[in-house]
């Protein structure tokens, strides 16, 4: 009897373990990816500072952006129960409102009780959408230095889904020419993949509105 249960605190003892290692090698891994994203940041800011054309430093400041949440994504990793879409979201909006807030251009975070989670994988591409489509009202939405407000909003869309929702009280557009404005180096196309890899799906103003709105697959538990 003594022997069998000997037999079964060792077993306990080095599952114990192995949880214990691979937690060390998780932490290990993300550590070294951050590291590896803050030098990438490093050289794409001494680009930035070399660059001599508007549209090249504004391509780099775009990927600067996006580096910047995977980064910031990599950092909520050491800590899950801080790995929310509200939190990464609120980080994005208060990136965009630094660079905003110059063109009198306000952005808002509306969260609605969710009882839902995701994801961090689900979380970082939502924010990288979020960002892209946000970044590009900015950008087009508000002509001659007119101020304006962009708004972000989640809440529950019913048992299977999320809704991201992106607004703007920017200068109306027409469906044709949202399909074309897409910010350099990631369009619309790309967005509505980075969408498609995680099961949801980016749906495009109609006419007469200017909401975009990102439909997302809740984790089962």
């Amino acid at each position: 009897m003594m022997d069998k249960i000997t037999g079964i605190s060792s077993r306990h003892g080095a599952a114990s373990r192995q949880t214990i290692d691979d937690g060390l090698l998780l932490r290990e891994t993300n550590h070294r990816c951050k590291n590896d994203l803050q030098l990438v940041m490093g050289m794409l800011t001494l680009q930035l500072r070399r660059a001599k054309s508007a549209e090249t430093k504004d391509a780099l400041r775009d990927a600067l952006t996006r580096v910047e949440i995977l980064t910031r994504s990599r950092t909520l990793f050491d800590h899950p129960d801080q790995m929310s879409l509200d939190v990464a979201l609120r980080q994005v909006c208060e990136g965009l409102q630094a660079h905003a807030e110059v063109r009198s251009i306000i952005v808002m975070l509306k969260i609605a009780a969710t009882r839902h989670r995701l994801d961090s994988k689900t979380v970082t591409a939502v924010a990288l959408i979020v960002n892209e489509l946000a970044t590009n009202a900015i950008k087009h939405a508000f002509a001659n230095e007119q101020g304006g407000k962009i708004t972000v909003s989640v809440r529950d869309f019913n048992d299977a889904h999320i809704v991201v929702t992106i607004d703007d009280d920017g200068i109306p557009f027409e469906l044709p020419v949202v399909l074309r404005r897409s910010s350099p180096g990631l369009g619309l196309d790309l967005v509505m993949r980075m969408a498609a890899s995680f099961g949801g799906m980016v749906i495009p103003p109609s006419n007469g509105t200017k909401t975009f709105e990102i439909r997302v697959p809740v984790t089962r538990s």
